[in-house]
């Protein structure tokens, strides 16, 4: 599966930020992008999922370094034109397997990542490379927060963007592994995370635009 989702977001990477704005609402990423302005400072990061480096100035100008990932070298090229900062490093990694040592950093981020991955496996891997009490931001796509024909409507639109816009049919099961907030939240707690909180950023431009939850959580203060 990581073989075929890294040819698949390659071949469209220079398609994603126009058709995921399309599938989710025009401005909800932009709201993640400015509540992340808002955090203090991040120390050493790791970003998982960057693609096209959306989100990576921010994260650059609250950090002292920042290394850059993605599964798909396409993302990352257009990252790299997009992001001069001298404290940015970009790699390929897939987080749910990094070559990354044990707690090596002080702050991890990942936006509209979760879902293409297994998301425990995932998790553990993000607890086992953050520093004791560091700290996870998750951007985590919440289609199951709307109801009757908003829902239906954001799913067909997601399908339909999707399919026109990229005009390549996805890997089976992509983006299968959807979480509720209460999943989310859950799964960090069993995990041994504290959750710090969750906050719900929806573009109001349309009533079946996704919810995204925009979760903070601390990870075990002690080493795992």
């Amino acid at each position: 599966m990581a073989d075929e989702q890294r040819e698949f977001w390659t071949k469209v990477a220079r398609s994603y930020d126009r058709v995921v704005d399309l599938q989710i609402g025009p401005g909800a990423r932009s709201m993640v992008r400015d509540r992340l302005a808002k955090e203090g400072r991040l120390g050493s990061v790791a970003e998982f999922g960057c693609g096209t480096g959306y989100y990576t100035e921010v994260l650059a100008s609250h950090s002292d370094r920042v290394v850059a990932t993605d599964l798909s070298p396409g993302m990352l090229d257009l990252a790299r034109e997009r992001i001069r900062a001298g404290h940015v490093t970009f790699q390929i990694e897939d987080v749910q397997r990094t070559s990354f040592p044990d707690h090596a950093f002080d702050t991890v981020f990942m936006s509209l990542v979760i879902h293409f991955t297994e998301p425990e496996k995932t998790l553990c891997e993000v607890r086992r490379i953050l520093k004791p009490g560091g700290t996870l931001i998750l951007s985590n796509l919440d289609p199951g927060a709307l109801r009757g024909l908003d829902r239906v409507r954001s799913a067909i639109r997601i399908v339909y963007q999707g399919l026109t816009g990229y005009r390549l049919k996805p890997p089976k099961g992509l983006g299968a592994k959807i979480l509720t907030e209460r999943q989310l939240t859950e799964l960090l707690v069993k995990l041994g995370f504290r959750v710090l909180g969750s906050e719900t950023l929806k573009d109001p431009s349309r009533s079946s635009n996704i919810p995204l939850e925009y979760v903070r959580a601390a990870a075990p203060a002690q080493a795992r």
